[in-house]
């Protein structure tokens, strides 16, 4: 009778632990898929003394240069949110960017003047806020965009600009805390239209991996 509420009682232990792992925090594939319209962010979102980046966090106000107008801030308004990144209904605000005007790894020109297109990638940083009715998440994002070009021919050899090119990596940011606690990380990728008027579209996409 001993031997057998023992081993009772060691199922039950060993069930409890079980139960108690299975609600643990879980790891799963996350996505987060936005489109808007970038334009100049207000001028008390710029930091001048630090090239025009954005000052609204930390992470976003970096630039290679202090010289005013080295740095573009942008702020996208967000049209359309899609995705898993929270749970439920989301919706992104504070999304900046800062766009370092001042770097450009292709520093090499086109062998001689109108051969090609003249090129340009620059780096960027970005941080937004995507929230649902019971999650938050503030994500930093770096990377870099690059110049997308189309119809090169002999009688356009610099070819037609027609937007940008977006590659990088995200990370959800501890300068607001996630709600429910959360960690994360993954890769970004999009692109966006030609600059009109002051304002270009943009579509992103964030997939990785969240612990939460």
């Amino acid at each position: 009778m001993f031997r057998f509420g023992t081993t009772v009682f060691a199922a039950m232990f060993l069930f409890a632990g079980s139960a108690s792992a299975a609600s643990g925090p879980k790891t799963s594939t996350r996505t987060l898929n936005i489109t808007g319209v970038g334009a100049a962010a207000a001028p008390g979102d710029v930091d001048n003394g630090n090239g025009g980046a954005c000052n609204v966090d930390p992470w976003v106000d970096q630039c290679s240069s202090t010289t005013p107008g080295t740095c573009q801030c942008l702020l996208v308004a967000v049209s359309k949110v899609s995705g898993s990144m929270d749970k439920g209904s989301q919706t992104v605000s504070s999304f900046f960017l800062t766009v370092d005007q001042d770097t450009n790894p292709a520093t090499e020109p086109p062998p001689a003047p109108g051969t090609g297109p003249n090129p340009k990638c620059n780096p960027f940083r970005a941080i937004l806020t995507d929230t649902s009715s019971a999650e938050t998440k503030t994500l930093n994002a770096i990377g870099v965009t690059c110049k997308e070009i189309i119809a090169i021919s002999n009688t356009n050899p610099s070819g037609t600009h027609v937007g940008d090119t977006i590659v990088g990596g995200w990370g959800i940011s501890s300068s607001t805390l996630p709600v429910p606690d959360a960690s994360g990380w993954g890769a970004v990728s999009g692109s966006t239209g030609k600059e009109v008027s002051g304002s270009v579209s943009i579509t992103i996409k964030l997939s990785g991996l969240v612990t939460e």
